[in-house]
């Protein structure tokens, strides 16, 4: 089957999560025209010979993979399109989304914690039925972000995003 081999398209929590952090990823890759453009300002005019080895030169930076139309779809689909999917993410807790999507796969040398997660969007999360932002456990994150990935599932079986490709 198209969809991963689920009958139904059913689009299981784990799929949601893969299939976003792939579009991140993929977005990710996208070529930054501004960043070129910076890029070449930034070289000096002193040859080879004054570089530093350990420097951070824009030109050792290594490109950016070749992507597919797919790929490009998918980040259209899901996240910059006229009407993305990822807008079943309850809007306030879309930063919190986007933080564990980096922080698992690109972890720090620290790796990955939900109590990193808490340090870094300072104990407080926005609470949907009070309708502020309050202080908030590290498992309290956990669970938002599971149900916002599974509100995603439910839109990306809505629009069979899965069978497509």
């Amino acid at each position: 089957m198209a969809n991963g081999g689920n009958a139904g398209n059913v689009v299981t929590w784990q799929q949601a999560e893969d299939t976003l952090t792939a579009a991140v990823e993929y977005l990710f890759s996208l070529p930054d025209r501004e960043r070129a453009f910076l890029a070449s300002g930034s070289r000096s005019m002193w040859p080879a010979i004054v570089r530093d080895i350990q420097a951070d030169y824009a030109d050792e930076v290594r490109p950016s993979p070749q992507l597919t139309r797919r790929n490009v779809n998918l980040v259209e689909r899901l996240l910059i399109g006229e009407r993305p999917l990822a807008n079943a993410i309850p809007e306030r807790h879309r930063a919190l989304v986007g933080r564990v999507i980096v922080m698992q796969r690109w972890p720090g040398p620290d790796g990955f914690g939900w109590d990193l997660v808490w340090r870094k969007m300072g104990g407080q999360l926005f609470n949907q039925v009070r309708g502020e932002v309050m202080p908030v456990t590290s498992e309290s994150m956990r669970k938002a972000y599971s149900r916002a990935i599974g509100l995603l599932a439910a839109a990306m079986e809505r629009s069979e995003i899965l069978a497509e490709g």
